[in-house]
């Protein structure tokens, strides 16, 4: 059963291994470059002790050293992907599994009721290990630990993130048996995890009584390069031991396909506005609307609050910066900001748009279609979401920015122009759309799939293009990049124009097919 579990997460395993030692390897390297002086570092351990940055990230004792300042940027970061991954594959090799008949077929033959389930813990519980094991060798070959300490701090670095990893791992566990789909598990196991999350920085921001009340607060305290404690994994993996004996306990005891809490019947009617494509499209992505619209103004009132303080920060920093930014001082600070909330809305927008396709594959576009709504109306009022979602997205993004720079600065104009600023990226969405949308209609299968990939290399290449030296013709060509740079750079209609004139011809391209072509479901 193992070498089942492995032979069908091969490639989703070695995916987060590989992005999350990476990821870490990246901000080390980067921040040995970015802060080479003890000025720059405390510096850096002064923005970093602002609330917002606490709340966030968690602060280090040792902020101020080269080790502190990469486990600001990165622990939070990984240590989350990581308990949030770690619950997806649950889910998928545990209720996804019973769902889709898998697991039956495999009691069927002498295997035990929890042969399946045991194996796959096994798997994803050395995928923690592993991660954990390649961020303390990726810690020690960058130097982080203090001189004179061993490799004391990058042993507890790389432990503290496995030990959250195990800890997702029973909670995807039990998510796995109360709920009674794999979407509920999913969504139930990562709210647990969130919520840990929450109670972590509700206890940073008051007197962390509440941050020892959370398994990630757990990790946090740890302390790598500081106190160096270890303790607290024995917490962490006591936890990640009791969640999944109980989800042993409800498997023997519950019936096959069902869950601890039943699902709900659903109402015998649906309000009118569910039977047009916009509404019902509404009613199913409502979740990531909100969940979106939360992220970005977090992020907003984030960016706000230590845009003038980065700059300082920045200023003193390696010279590498302003290549980085593409210029000096807060206005260019304030442009990369902007274009952030930019790339956080396009991911919105990619998902909502690649839903189309969803629709498709799980069978809810067909009863549809079979009344009196035409593919192109269907198509068209569903796209309504993205474009016109994320239109608002920026603006309240980019307004929110500018509202809370604006407080700190006392210039309520920020406001409005950083809205603006927010908004010019609303074309470079669009084209995003218009290629989901191109997919979907050419090559439906793969559309999923190509749409992500090219998302994550437009993210890759605008935020770390420059530094890892990508040819010039590359960065220019990203939609991103046509964009005026605003407020650093004067305001400019051309490249918007061209760009809308690119997202709509996609669009086109792929409704167009779409009408033309046999349903696909999965």
């Amino acid at each position: 059963m193992v070498r089942l579990q492995l032979r069908r997460n091969r490639v989703r395993l070695a995916a987060w291994l590989v992005a999350l030692v990476t990821m870490f390897a990246y901000v080390a390297s980067y921040y040995q470059e970015l802060f080479p002086t003890k000025a720059a570092l405390d510096d850096f351990a002064a923005v970093s002790n602002t609330p917002g940055i606490r709340a966030l990230t968690g602060l280090s004792p040792a902020a101020n050293t080269l080790g502190g300042a990469v486990w600001t940027k990165a622990w939070m970061t990984i240590a989350l992907a990581l308990a949030l991954g770690v619950v997806f594959l649950a889910t998928r090799n545990g209720r996804a599994d019973e769902e889709a008949g898998r697991t039956e077929l495999l009691r069927s033959r002498m295997l035990g009721v929890h042969a399946a389930t045991v194996a796959s813990w096994l798997v994803l519980a050395c995928l923690c290990v592993l991660v954990g094991v390649g961020i303390t060798l990726v810690s020690a070959a960058q130097g982080l630990d203090p001189a004179g300490a061993g490799l004391r701090g990058s042993s507890v670095l790389g432990a503290s993130v496995a030990g959250v990893g195990l800890v997702g791992l029973g909670v995807g566990a039990v998510a796995g048996q109360v709920a009674g789909t794999a979407r509920a598990a999913n969504a139930l196991g990562s709210a647990v995890i969130l919520g840990f999350y929450v109670l972590r920085m509700v206890g940073d921001l008051g007197d962390g009584a509440l941050t020892w009340a959370s398994p990630i607060g757990w990790g946090q305290k740890m302390e790598p390069f500081a106190g160096d404690r270890w303790w607290p994994l024995a917490l962490l993996a006591l936890l990640a031991v009791v969640l999944c004996t109980v989800a042993i306990t409800l498997e023997a005891r519950r019936d096959h396909g069902a869950g601890l809490i039943a699902a709900r019947p659903g109402r015998a009617w649906a309000p009118r506005r569910f039977a047009s494509p916009l509404g019902l499209g509404l009613r199913l992505q409502r979740g990531p609307i909100v969940g979106w619209t939360i992220a970005v103004v977090l992020a907003a009132v984030l960016f706000g609050s230590v845009a003038e303080a980065m700059a300082d920060l920045l200023d003193d920093a390696g010279g590498d910066t302003a290549d980085l930014l593409r210029g000096a001082g807060v206005p260019a600070l304030l442009s990369m900001l902007a274009s952030m909330i930019g790339l956080v809305t396009a991911v919105f927008a990619t998902q909502s748009a690649v839903s189309l396709r969803g629709d498709e594959a799980t069978g809810i576009l067909e009863p549809q279609l079979a009344g009196a709504i035409s593919r192109t109306r269907w198509a068209l009022e569903r796209l309504l979401i993205p474009v016109a979602g994320s239109a608002v997205l920026l603006a309240v993004g980019g307004a929110v920015l500018g509202a809370v720079y604006g407080a700190t600065v006392g210039d309520p104009s920020q406001s409005a122009a950083m809205a603006g600023a927010t908004l010019a990226y609303w074309p470079a969405v669009m084209v995003l759309v218009g290629l989901a949308v191109a997919l979907f209609g050419w090559v439906p299968r793969v559309a999923v799939p190509a749409t992500w990939g090219v998302m994550a290399a437009m993210w890759f290449a605008t935020m770390l293009g420059e530094v890892f030296g990508l040819p010039d013709w590359v960065l220019d060509g990203l939609p991103f990049a046509a964009v005026p740079y605003l407020p650093l750079e004067p305001f400019s209609w051309t490249p918007l124009v061209a760009l809308t004139m690119v997202a709509v011809a996609l669009t086109w391209a792929g409704v167009h097919r779409l009408r033309q072509r046999d349903l696909q479901p999965a």
